[in-house]
């Protein structure tokens, strides 16, 4: 399995590539998977005081929101709002304004060309805001397929400590306001320690969960790396290219 790894907000592709450095290795070793790492399509600067955080430059995003998340939505993680769901937290962190993606169309574009470049990518990886591209471009081709425009070209999903996929035209999808749901087989890394781990549960509830497991490494908002959780999380990618093959 060949899949497109799509790094985190205000990142880029070498520290992904560091990320995925211990996984990568471990499936490599069988010929499991292999990977291809591209660049967010949006220039951005960290927000004061958290250079060091985001390591070495040039810093990308994915989506043109305005600039809102390197500024307001970091101040309010700071203080993760209280909420009965995930969905009610993640509807906290936006604070009631509707995110206007500017550059919806450019991304998905731009996901599609990398597809038609590559024809062995049937997956994808999605390290917190890539996570959540995946899993819009994961509900876009399953509209285009509807609307006649073709078949699909992914089949499984690996989203670590993620954020819900987001629309067109309504902002961030969330499962208690929509009917849509990720109809393939998806693998959700989580951190019981994650700060942000609203996000990831936020993204499972839109995901079919007869084909959606969760793999807990119970640490932060961060990547394993190393020892026993790695030989684990790669048995887990294991078994979700072999579920895809099963639904094939």
């Amino acid at each position: 399995m060949r899949f497109l790894c799509l790094h985190g907000a205000i990142n880029n592709v070498d520290i992904m590539m560091l990320q995925l450095a211990p996984l990568q290795k471990h499936l490599e070793c069988d010929n499991a998977a292999s990977f291809h790492y591209v660049n967010g399509l949006v220039s951005v600067t960290p927000p004061s005081g958290f250079d060091r955080y985001f390591g070495i430059g040039p810093h990308y995003r994915w989506l043109d929101d305005g600039g809102i998340a390197e500024e307001s939505l970091i101040s309010r993680v700071r203080h993760i709002p209280l909420g009965d769901s995930p969905e009610d937290v993640m509807r906290g962190l936006i604070g009631g304004r509707k995110t206007i993606i500017l550059n919806y169309k450019e991304v998905m574009d731009y996901l599609y060309n990398e597809l038609e470049k590559d024809s062995e990518i049937e997956g994808l990886i999605g390290y917190s805001e890539g996570a959540g591209i995946a899993a819009t471009f994961i509900l876009e081709e399953q509209q285009r397929e509807k609307d006649g425009g073709g078949s699909r070209r992914i089949k499984c999903a690996m989203f670590v400590n993620g954020w819900p996929p987001v629309s067109r035209d309504r902002g961030v999808v969330l499962s208690d306001e929509v009917e849509d749901m990720i109809d393939i087989p998806t693998l959700h890394v989580i951190g019981s320690d994650d700060p942000f781990k609203h996000g990831s549960c936020a993204l499972y509830n839109i995901c079919d969960p007869d084909l959606a497991e969760i793999f807990d490494t119970g640490k932060g908002h961060t990547m394993p790396r190393s020892g026993q959780t790695i030989t684990e999380l790669g048995d887990a990618v294991r078994d979700l290219i072999g579920k895809t093959k099963c639904s094939e």
